[in-house]
Formats: structure tokens, sequence, C-alpha cells
């Protein structure tokens, strides 16, 4: 008995082939620890901006449907007018994966903490929010390159919205299996 062409095209797009059934699954890690460099262009009001660098660490745990919670503590040192500055910022985020591919897992994120700085003028805590989207490069079966090409910081000083730009680059290194 031969099927209709439109009950067969149906079964076709409806039912996954015979292969994708018995394809072996890689299980998911169940999270990773990432560590790198950073940089910060970060708003000092009045119209001044500065240049800062450090150092992020960033340990995540998946969720599922390519969701990770993820914690990051980010150090900053450089000048501004007022001479050294420090700061340290302490986030918790979210972050989804969209449009992986073996070679290539972007993502998406947002994340809220507490900006902690100090500099000769005294030392000021900030709660931060911040959105962005990063890349994840696997290089080994147990190493990743991550970058952060593109962050948006709001910072809230004193009630003034400051507006900063951060960038990351480092290593990820997944740990467990879901």
């Amino acid at each position: 008995m031969k099927l209709p062409l439109a009950l067969t095209l149906l079964i076709s797009f409806c039912v996954p082939p015979i292969h994708a059934q018995t394809a072996p699954h890689k299980p998911e890690p169940l999270g990773s620890f990432a560590a790198g460099w950073t940089y910060l262009w970060a708003d000092q009001g009045a119209g001044y901006r500065s240049n800062l660098n450090g150092w992020f660490v960033r340990p995540s745990v998946n969720v599922g449907r390519g969701y990770a919670i993820f914690f990051s503590n980010t150090n900053y040192y450089g000048h501004n007018a007022k001479g050294e500055l420090n700061s340290h910022g302490f986030t918790l985020g979210l972050t989804r994966q969209v449009f992986t591919t073996p070679h290539l897992k972007p993502t998406v994120f947002l994340e809220a903490g507490d900006v902690r700085s100090s500099s000769a003028s005294g030392i000021t805590e900030q709660p931060i929010v911040a959105t962005g989207f990063g890349l994840s490069i696997p290089l080994a079966h147990r190493v990743s390159l991550v970058l952060t090409p593109a962050e948006y910081v709001f910072l809230y000083p004193h009630a003034d919205w400051r507006n900063d730009y951060n960038a990351k680059v480092g290593l990820s290194f997944p740990f467990g299996h879901r």
C-alpha cells in the first residue's frame, strides 16, 4: 500500500530519523569555572571616564535547557581624576545559551549585585545591573575560551546613573555531569 504524498511528507517532518534516535547523547556538565582578564571603560561622572583593568572569576551551575546561574567576582585597578582606584564587584546572574553549535556557544546574560570602590576620596558602595552577550569556544575536551565582547554596566552611586562598558577574556573549565 502506498501512502499519499502529503502524509509521507508529514511523517518525514514529524518523526526524527532513526540515526538521530540511536546517536549517543553527550552529557551536559554540571557547571563550569571561568577566570580571566577584564577591562572596564568606567564613567566617573561629569563627563570623565577612566580605563580600568583587572581579573574575574565566575563559577556557574547549569540548570537545564541552556540556562545557568552564576556568581561573578570582578576586580579592577587603575587611576581616575582622584588618584588610584580599586573596584570590586560581586554579582549574581542568569545566562542563556542561544544559537549554539559544537564549535561556538553564544550566550546572553543579566546580572545584579554590588560594587565596592575605594580611592583617595573614600569608599563607596553602589548597586550594579549588567547585561550583555558572551561566547564560549571549546579548545579541548575540558577547556574553553570565553569571551564577553560586550557588557553594558549600570551603576548608581550618589543617586547618579553611570554607564560603563566591560569586556572579558578567559578560560572556562567544566565540572561534573548532569
